[in-house]
């Protein structure tokens, strides 16, 4: 039996599918959670820190504790937890802190568009020689 693939879609919006079923956002919409999801799948597979997605996330206030910041994003990594519940993906630890950075973490298959992107620049700059400079297309 083939596991279910949790595919993204972050070029030119945001969309997700979970064995080829779309997956409703509706409740998640433009809130804090996809947003913090938004991060995490963008800075696949290296993490990002901590301290970067506080300042995105709550703005820099120095009114702002620094604890109360790293409780809400606490708070706010276990909500998403329990809205990937929701939306029918297997329960489990999406979001590993390892010292000061955050990283998507996943046992099911996933496909996610900019990982892809990347991955099609990188062969692309092989084949060409590591060549990256722009050449335009002479017009006809």
């Amino acid at each position: 039996m083939q596991k279910k693939v949790l595919q993204i879609q972050m070029l030119g919006g945001f969309s997700m599918y979970y064995g080829g079923e779309a997956i409703a956002l509706n409740k998640v919409g433009r809130s804090k959670s996809l947003r913090l999801f938004q991060m995490l799948l963008l800075s696949l597979p290296g993490g990002i820190s901590k301290s970067e997605i506080m300042d995105n996330l709550y703005g820099w206030n120095e009114n702002v504790e620094m604890a109360n910041r790293n409780k809400n994003l606490n708070n706010l990594i276990y909500r998403l937890k329990g809205q990937f519940a929701a939306l029918g993906l297997p329960e489990q630890d999406y979001v590993e802190i390892k010292g000061n950075k955050c990283y998507f973490k996943y046992d099911l298959p996933i496909r996610v568009d900019t990982v892809e992107f990347q991955e099609t620049i990188k062969q692309a700059k092989n084949l060409w020689g590591g060549k990256t400079e722009f050449i335009p297309l002479e017009s006809q």
